[in-house]
């Protein structure tokens, strides 16, 4: 398997494991909402039974009271009969959505309640009629207190014993749902575990190989250098680095026969005579010349083999540290391009030059070779300075605080979304003396890298004089140091700004965007101690704000621009 294949299934793998992680999510969200619909119903069918029992009461009360200051009955009676009527319909509803949500009821189905509900109108009837036949010197006191008896004997006892069947039928609830977050909490667990565990093993069974065969390479070039022409690399693999130990296996054996060759002429010339010395002299001298030549091609072929080693080498560590970042890579490739083909045009026209059947090289055509090479060299360096400007977010992803070089962190957030900054906006830097924060580098170097994004992404491309993104960051008093990104672009509107850091709510077209990258950069800050806030105007532009705590054992130090 090549490299780019085996790149190709790290990637893919990673994909899938996150895809799964995201399914596995989006189930557990549902079943949750399930659990809180139906605990919901429960406690408003026992509120429900709790609003009866409270309305009977004022309505005893009520009609004693009016007996006894002579006014209207009739009143109280209807607006007894019309809130039994709104409780009897609001009963009826819940129980249509419990048979939806299939769940057990209590009250063994419709028939008790509407028996409970007959039992109340029937009594609010009987009682209207008592209250209207009471004469008028008995003491309002006590024939209350006998009527709430009565009613809590004939019909409360009703409506107590539906409350605790609800309240029952509440706590049943409680204990399911509870053991379902419990069961939901372990997934959450064991499922990143795994994940991240089968990952890491297929990353070592790729790359422990490489690293073996790349040291191996590495040791017979610096025993080739001592003089040792004796090594034999393995070239049993079907890949790229097969193909490298195979040239470099035929580079020695050249190599050895040119020694072996120049040694025979040394001996040769020893064993001549006097007598041919001059004839021998300047023959041995014309062949030496020859030999030389073939030598400084060798060397010349051997160096130029060392340093598509080298190449190589730091291909196949950028290729491990892309496939490790993942969304990262597309955002790159290009800058990694341009380099990397200069470099092979360079190495091309080496090669070609240093073809065996050439002429001796004049001082011209070295002097257009050490500058290709010089050109290449160059561009294997800008590679390397891109690559290091990945390492915030190629650490491992934990929640981990320790200080951390806030600027350091933006800098490199800003190197990382340059392209998409390029042709949208003017950048703006203005650090002033800041201490380290309390914080994650891989976390904060993730939500900077998302907010410059979405600042690009809000500006639209080729208005790059007319627009600006600025970046601000202060210390901010009590322990607190603060950030602020802002854009020229586009803005929000009022209606959406209380929304943005909702998973999963977007303002972009449908396809463009997934609506978490906000709610992530909001849920990383808060985890950490600080805050997250955003002012923003519809056409005017955005602010997103970043107050982070400060380290208890750091001092202020300077950041560069």
């Amino acid at each position: 398997m090549t490299v780019r294949w085996k790149v190709l299934l790290i990637v893919g793998l990673t994909t899938g494991l996150v895809l799964l992680m995201g399914l596995t999510l989006l189930v557990t969200t549902e079943r949750g909402k399930s659990s809180r619909d139906r605990l919901l119903l429960v406690q408003g069918q026992g509120e429900s039974f709790g609003r009866l029992h409270l309305a009977a009461e004022q309505y005893l009360r009520g009609l004693l009271r009016a007996k006894e200051q002579g006014g209207d009955i009739t009143q109280l009676v209807r607006e007894m009969h019309e809130s039994i009527n709104r409780e009897e319909t609001f009963l009826q509803q819940a129980l249509v959505k419990k048979k939806a949500l299939e769940m057990p009821d209590p009250l063994d189905g419709w028939a008790e309640t509407q028996e409970l509900l007959l039992a109340l109108r029937r009594w609010t009837s009987e009682i209207e009629q008592r209250v209207r036949t009471l004469p008028l010197g008995e003491k309002p006191i006590t024939t209350e207190w006998n009527l709430l008896d009565e009613f809590e004997h004939d019909v409360g006892r009703l409506i107590t014993t539906a409350q605790e069947d609800e309240y029952q039928h509440r706590g049943q609830q409680l204990i399911k749902s509870q053991s379902r977050l419990h069961a939901q909490m372990w997934l959450a667990v064991i499922l990143p575990t795994l994940s991240c565990a089968l990952l890491l093993g297929l990353v070592l069974i790729i790359l422990l190989p490489m690293s073996r065969s790349l040291k191996d390479l590495m040791l017979a070039a610096r025993r080739i250098g001592e003089g040792n022409f004796e090594v034999k690399l393995p070239e049993d693999r079907h890949d790229e680095l097969g193909t490298l130990s195979h040239a470099f296996n035929q580079m020695a054996s050249e190599l050895k026969k040119t020694l072996e060759e120049k040694q025979r002429l040394m001996k040769a010339e020893a064993e001549v005579t006097e007598r041919q010395f001059r004839h021998y002299n300047a023959l041995l001298e014309e062949t030496v010349l020859t030999r030389t030549a073939q030598l400084e091609q060798a060397n010349a072929q051997l160096q130029d083999s060392l340093d598509q080693l080298k190449a190589a080498q730091s291909q196949v560590i950028f290729a491990d540290r892309m496939a490790s970042m993942g969304r990262l890579a597309a955002g790159v490739g290009h800058e990694i391009n341009n380099p990397l083909s200069y470099v092979l045009s360079n190495l091309n026209y080496l090669h070609q030059e240093l073809q065996p059947s050439r002429a001796p090289l004049s001082t011209e055509e070295k002097r257009e070779m050490m500058d290709a090479l010089a050109s290449a060299r160059e561009g294997a360096e800008r590679v390397r300075l891109i690559v290091k400007d990945l390492k915030t977010l190629s650490r491992p992803d934990d929640m981990n605080t320790e200080p951390v070089d806030l600027g350091e962190v933006v800098r490199g957030a800003v190197k990382l979304a340059e392209r998409e900054l390029r042709d949208r906006a003017r950048l703006i830097e203005d650090y002033g003396l800041l201490p380290r924060v309390k914080g994650n580098p891989t976390r904060l170097g993730q939500v900077f890298l998302n907010l410059l994004i979405n600042a690009a992404h809000a500006i639209v491309e080729g208005g790059k004089e007319a627009n600006e993104i600025r970046i601000l960051a202060r210390p901010s008093g009590h322990g607190r140091v603060r950030v602020e990104v802002s854009d020229t672009g586009c803005g929000i509107s009022q209606e959406n700004l209380p929304r943005i850091f909702e998973p999963f709510f977007t303002t972009k077209p449908v396809g463009e965007g997934t609506g978490m990258g906000l709610s992530v950069c909001h849920s990383i800050i808060t985890a950490l101690g600080g805050e997250f806030y955003v002012q923003s105007e519809l056409g005017q532009g955005s602010t997103f704000l970043i107050v982070l705590p400060v380290m208890d054992d750091t001092q202020p130090e300077a950041a560069t621009t």
